[in-house]
């Protein structure tokens, strides 16, 4: 049980930080001798996934952007689409297994030293919703490089919205609300892939999902007020320093 815990708080501190939650699970889960159990997998995306739609419904700013429902529409087909297309295309040839190796430890280190350098660029003062399609689209295209092993969803993402222009908020907020329909997708894939696995433990799910939630929660908190004022040099360094562990560790 303890164990379980330490990778539900695992899940919980890395889902929405620019780090790969999967790279941070595999990692922990390979020191510790912990057996995949696809189970409380789904339990701690769901606790993540609940907890980000709390964290919206709480926070004013992100009510009123999810009231515009033409950034909504548009978010939809420009950002969001072209992953899911991708993913869908290239589904037998990108697994959801992650596994450490070459490709996951460039990924690690290669966007560690692109974080870094895009505190350095300049940030346009517009408001996330008057962003245009085509800045949505290239962010939509970077999206898609989050299913490199190692890249990390929120890491794509902010990288995206930085090279457009944003300022460290609002690509704060791009990467938590482009998270809510991936984190989505992937928790009904994985059930429908192992919608007649019986092997489990109803406490332990609920166990998992309650406390990938409080853990998720206030990771998310805690990073929007961290980064909308420092920025993502840290996650850059923190990012290029686990790279040179993974190669240590696993070659």
């Amino acid at each position: 049980m303890i164990e379980t815990l330490l990778i539900a708080f695992i899940q919980g501190i890395t889902e929405f930080i620019p780090v790969s939650s999967s790279l941070h699970i595999i990692i922990f889960s390979d020191l510790l001798g912990i057996k995949k159990n696809i189970l409380n997998s789904v339990a701690l995306h769901f606790g993540s996934l609940i907890a980000l739609i709390v964290y919206f419904y709480n926070d004013k700013k992100f009510l009123i952007i999810f009231k515009n429902y033409k950034f909504l529409f548009n978010l939809f087909v420009f950002s969001v689409m072209p992953v899911f297309l991708i993913g869908f295309l290239f589904y037998s040839i990108l697994s959801l297994d992650l596994k450490i190796g070459l490709i996951s430890i460039m990924g690690t280190l290669i966007f560690g030293i692109i974080l870094i350098f895009t505190d350095k660029l300049k940030s346009n003062n517009y408001n996330l919703y008057d962003v245009s399609r085509k800045k949505l689209f290239v962010i939509g295209l970077f999206n898609c490089l989050a299913l490199i092993p190692g890249v990390s969803r929120s890491a794509s993402i902010i990288v995206g919205s930085r090279f457009m222009g944003l300022d460290f908020e609002n690509s704060i907020r791009l990467s938590l609300i482009l998270s809510l329909p991936v984190i989505s997708g992937a928790f009904f894939l994985t059930i429908i892939k192992n919608v007649n696995n019986g092997d489990f433990a109803i406490y332990e799910i609920l166990i998992n999902i309650l406390f990938s939630f409080f853990i998720s929660y206030y990771s998310i908190k805690v990073f929007y007020r961290f980064s909308t004022k420092k920025g993502f040099k840290v996650f850059g360094i923190y990012r290029i320093v686990l790279s040179l562990f993974l190669i240590v560790y696993y070659f």
